[in-house]
């Protein structure tokens, strides 16, 4: 792992059920990830984020609320997750809730955070007004041991300032100061209806339990984001952010509050990302749902590349082989042919390895821009080669030439003839020649038409 990452300090926000961890989480990250709302057990996964303070970032880590009084509450995935958390972090806030004031649970957690022997701050969230926040000068929450709780309230920012200057304090006492911002060289979405494996993928790709893998689909509520290191010879140590999202199902069937809610943060999540994941199930191959995320994606332009999981049982789809299978996706998704189409197991991580390798390749792709030189080359190649598609006449325009507009994806215009018929066919022609031409593997390629007098 890359050294600037291992030295960024990660705080964990620890706490029962409740008490305001993910409003926390949002205010320090500065974006609404985490979904937030007053039904007990919202959060389920742990959410990684960045908040940046005074020139320099931490690692934010939100965690599911724990009951360590309830054998429900307690059930050994969201131990083991809030366990991780509190294993990477170098700080722990203990987040406790001024208006239900002090509970058993807090006093059972509050024991546990102990044993764990790390550094920890009692928060006590939800000190909205100085009725709240006289009451916290008591002995009741001394008697948790970490000394008297720092108020704030997460919803409206009030000491949230106060509370990072501590930290920060903290962390540098602990010889943990915080590092200069991360750059990310590389955006990629895991996409799919539920239960496809995206989040064993992502688990896979971290190399960590990240976020709960369950076959009970939906299980994954928000998008979760994972920060790696990616090394190579060739383009060095770059940050890769990897973000998995809550499965989209046919919009009749997504329920009302935090699913839909759930479903609306994923496609925010699409605006900026560099790449798209769009995972098929093997064994199910490809179906309406896929096909909608696939027009979804299209609308958002990213480069995109089919990874179809759970290869290893793929012979009970009676597709065929990998050749015949990527025949069976190209026409099932004609929008998408231009898209490598990979083979994975997540849960085993056979061929896992090679994602990120295709997914810088099509990013490069993605920002590829050719010379003009290169262009006015191609144009004279195509007359030549096809000299009679560009013979001015019926509804095929005179051209003059073609240039490079943008990048991210590629985007070209070429010029014609004012007041002639211009045919879709042509544009679509100049978009397949410039592919055999260049390439532009896994990304869009839009091609206009400019007319002028001449």
């Amino acid at each position: 792992m890359d050294e600037r990452l291992q030295a960024t300090p990660v705080i964990a926000i620890i706490g029962r059920t409740n008490v305001g961890k993910s409003t926390l989480f949002n205010r320090l990250i500065e974006r609404r990830k985490a979904i937030m709302s007053p039904k007990p057990g919202t959060t389920r996964d742990i959410s990684f984020g960045h908040c940046h303070w005074s020139g320099s970032v931490i690692t934010v880590i939100d965690t599911a609320g724990l009951d360590l009084t309830s054998a429900k509450a307690t059930e050994d995935v969201l131990k083991r997750q809030a366990q991780l958390a509190m294993d990477k972090a170098d700080l722990i806030l203990f987040l406790v809730d001024t208006h239900a004031g002090l509970m058993p649970q807090d006093r059972a957690l509050a024991r546990h955070l102990k044993r764990s022997k790390k550094p920890v701050l009692l928060i006590a969230n939800k000190a909205d007004n100085p009725r709240y926040r006289k009451a916290l000068s008591g002995q009741e929450w001394s008697k948790l041991g970490f000394g008297e709780p720092l108020a704030i309230s997460a919803a409206n920012g009030s000491g949230v300032g106060d509370m990072l200057d501590l930290v920060y304090d903290e962390l540098r006492v602990a010889g943990r100061d915080a590092q200069p911002p991360l750059t990310v060289d590389l955006r990629v979405a895991i996409i799919g209806r539920p239960n496809v494996g995206k989040s064993s993928l992502l688990n896979a790709l971290a190399g960590e339990e990240r976020v709960i893998v369950s076959e009970v689909p939906h299980t994954t509520k928000e998008p979760q984001d994972t920060l790696l290191t990616y090394s190579d010879r060739v383009r060095g140590t770059k940050n890769v952010l990897l973000i998995d999202t809550v499965g989209i199902r046919k919009k009749a069937r997504v329920g009302q509050g935090l699913e839909r809610l759930g479903v609306h943060m994923s496609i925010d999540e699409l605006d900026e990302t560099d790449v798209v994941f769009l995972l098929i199930d093997a064994r199910e191959g490809v179906g309406m749902q896929e096909k909608k995320l696939a027009s979804l994606v299209a609308r958002k332009s990213p480069g995109v590349i089919v990874v179809v999981n759970k290869w290893d049982l793929a012979s009970s789809s009676g597709l065929g082989n990998g050749d015949g299978y990527r025949k069976y996706v190209a026409a099932e998704l004609p929008s998408f042919t231009w898209a490598p189409v990979l083979f994975i197991s997540a849960l085993t991580g056979n061929r896992v390895g090679k994602l990120l390798d295709a997914a810088f390749e099509v990013a490069e792709q993605r920002e590829r821009r050719l010379t003009q030189e290169e262009l006015d080359e191609f144009i004279d190649y195509l007359k030549k080669r096809h000299g009679a598609f560009f013979k001015p006449g019926g509804n095929r325009p005179r051209v003059y030439g073609i240039r490079q507009t943008s990048t991210q994806p590629p985007r070209f215009m070429v010029v014609v003839k004012k007041k002639e018929t211009l045919h879709p066919n042509f544009l679509r022609f100049i978009e397949n020649r410039l592919r055999e031409r260049f390439g532009f593997g896994g990304t869009p390629v839009y091609v206009t038409a400019r007319q002028i007098s001449k």
